[in-house]
């Protein structure tokens, strides 16, 4: 073995890892965690370290990757590698990679023997791009995991072992001066042909996970091989019978690797942890008893888009609290869209989705003070769903949500009255106070002065009101390409503000530009409202062909509007065209709509 062996600062390196990472342990209720078995490829690369006869360690491991960073060598080590590999459960894993990588090093003062001819003995040598094809067969540990299993566990430390091949050609080897310039020509070249010999891969990974189908990780890996001819040469060292020595070459690799997992995650822990996202609503809340003596409600529940596991299984327990005790209410079991057995109700992981059940009970007299709750807990499914949380603390591992307030209980019959009440609400209700019009394809209010003077006199009397915030939109008549009249229209009503402000300012009021105000592009409303009114010639054919067409209504105007251009714009103010390209002012008058609704109150003693 060479000198510098570095197993032992390996060894250190892991049990400083541990100490500190050991933190991330989790601790979890009495039953193990499910395991989760998985397919993975995996993709590394980075530095290649050489352990060979022409390697120096005068400063330690790290002098020889100095040396070759200052001197701009750095591209003479590096390595690259493409695998496949099998996660089988929480601690062992095989994984099967190959690559191609490049060696170089140099060696001062040590005896030297070239090609193991003892005749051949030099000084001061290097070793230039000795290039390699490599395969091995890992098997892996996950340290972490042997003492607490957690699949989402942010960093691990796994050390692995294996058996492999190293398919090489030797490279160039040079005589080096005192300032380690290689002298020309080599003193040995490159071999002609690559050797085959077996390697003994050992090293360490440190992961971390950065979403449940993705790990980074840094891995370093010795590789023991049978050769002693990675750089033509051999030291001097001879035994008892003075014959000389060839110990085995080794190099080392330092990678950044990246891993994509085939697994099917259910990270229930994140679903516990994230359970508020799910809503509750109880109809009605407060609980009332009937005129027949139950009490009836629905519990309506609403799951969020993409959080619900696509094995996972939720039961949610409703019980009712008084002072002194509980009443046990059935639970309510959803499960994932991939649970192949049946709960109350299948939940979408893309959708979510809103469920409601329905319950019914005999008033008891606990039920006057408490309040409707609910506990959630979280399971994996592994072929048993469990109806109560009872049966799912015996049978498998859990995480709980937080408990959720549902209503308030419950109001005995003799105690409530129906009470109608009034919902109030308002609506956008717009008037128009005035129209700027403009020609075809333009925004210029001053090229349409005609009618546009008009419009500036209804402005200015509706300044004398004192009204101050109104609605500008913009439009643009179907002819032409989509998007061009939505910019169209935007200008327009642009152009439209720009000229009730100049008006406001010569009046010395002050108004105020809605942020609702904006350009509408095409109003094809209005051109068939405008069609139907119209006395043209080809009116029922235009309308025909709208309705045949009306899944593409856009795109069928756009084409009328060509076809028929000479009766729908003849250049006068009262066409259909001509009407459309315009932008109007408006005031909003919210209108009040009042709703009533029957509810049920205490009846006040």
């Amino acid at each position: 073995m060479k000198k510098n062996l570095t197993i032992s600062k390996l060894l250190m390196l892991v049990i400083m890892a541990v100490l500190p990472f050991s933190m991330f342990a989790q601790e979890g209720n009495n039953k193990k965690k499910p395991v989760e078995k998985y397919w993975y490829i995996q993709a590394d690369g980075g530095l290649s370290i050489y352990h060979g006869d022409l390697a120096n360690y005068n400063g330690g491991i790290w002098d020889d990757f100095n040396h070759y960073w200052s001197n701009g060598d750095a591209l003479k080590n590096w390595n690259a590698h493409l695998g496949l590999g099998y996660q089988f459960g929480k601690v062992i894993g095989l994984n099967l990679k190959g690559g191609y990588g490049l060696l170089a090093g140099h060696k001062h003062d040590q005896a030297l023997v070239l090609n193991s001819a003892p005749e051949q003995t030099r000084y001061n040598l290097s070793l230039d791009r000795t290039n390699y094809i490599e395969g091995n067969l890992n098997l892996t540990f996950n340290l972490f995991n042997m003492f607490n299993y957690n699949p989402r566990r942010v960093i691990n430390l796994v050390p692995h072992i294996g058996i492999g091949g190293i398919y090489y050609q030797a490279g160039n080897v040079y005589h080096q001066d005192g300032s380690d310039a290689a002298e020309e020509p080599a003193i040995a070249n490159a071999a002609d042909k690559r050797e085959l010999n077996f390697t003994v891969p050992a090293g360490m990974e440190i992961t971390f996970n950065l979403a449940p189908k993705f790990d980074i990780f840094l891995d370093y890996t010795y590789l023991f091989t049978g050769t002693d001819n990675l750089d033509q040469v051999a030291k001097i060292a001879r035994d008892e019978e003075n014959r000389i020595i060839n110990d085995k070459d080794m190099y080392s690799q330092f990678n950044l690797g990246l891993r994509y997992k085939f697994n099917d995650p259910c990270d229930i822990e994140r679903m516990a942890r994230e359970s508020k996202k799910i809503t509750y609503r109880v109809e009605p809340d407060p609980l009332v008893e009937g005129d027949d003596g139950n009490v009836c409600f629905d519990i309506i529940t609403t799951i969020p888009a993409e959080y619900f596991e696509k094995k996972a299984v939720m039961n949610l327990k409703p019980y009712l609290a008084y002072n002194g005790g509980q009443i046990d209410i059935d639970p309510i079991t959803f499960v994932g869209e991939k649970v192949k057995g049946e709960g109350d109700f299948r939940v979408n992981y893309k959708e979510g989705g809103e469920f409601t059940k329905h319950y019914c009970m005999p008033y008891q007299e606990e039920m006057a003070d408490c309040e409707l709750k609910g506990d959630p807990m979280f399971y994996v499914y592994q072929g048993t769903i469990y109806p109560t949380q009872d049966e799912i603390v015996k049978n498998t591992y859990f995480t709980r949500g937080a408990t959720e307030h549902l209503a308030d209980g419950v109001t005995p019959k003799d105690e409530w009255e129906e009470k109608t009440v009034y919902d109030t609400t308002y609506t956008d209700n717009y008037d128009v106070v005035c129209t700027y019009y403009f020609k075809k394809d333009r925004d210029n209010i001053k090229e349409r002065k005609d009618l546009n003077k008009a419009a500036d006199k209804e402005f200015n009397t509706f300044l004398e009101s004192g009204a101050t915030e109104i609605v500008i939109a913009g439009w643009a008549s179907p002819e032409g390409e989509e998007d061009h009249n939505n910019g169209l229209s935007t200008r327009r009503y642009k152009a439209a503000e720009e000229r009730v402000k100049d008006l406001a300012k010569a009046k010395g009021k002050s108004i105020s530009i809605s942020s609702k105000s904006q350009g509408h592009g095409e109003d094809l409303d209005l051109f068939e409202e405008l069609v139907k009114k119209s006395d043209i010639k080809d009116r029922d054919a235009i309308l025909s062909n709208i309705d045949m067409n009306r899944s593409r209504r856009a795109s069928a105007i756009e084409d009328l509007c060509r076809t028929y251009e000479r009766q729908l714009d003849r250049g006068r103010d009262k066409d259909i065209l001509p009407q459309i390209r315009r932008a109007v002012v408006m005031v909003n008058h919210p209108k009040m709509v009042v709703t009533p609704r029957t509810i049920r109150v205490k009846v006040q003693k």
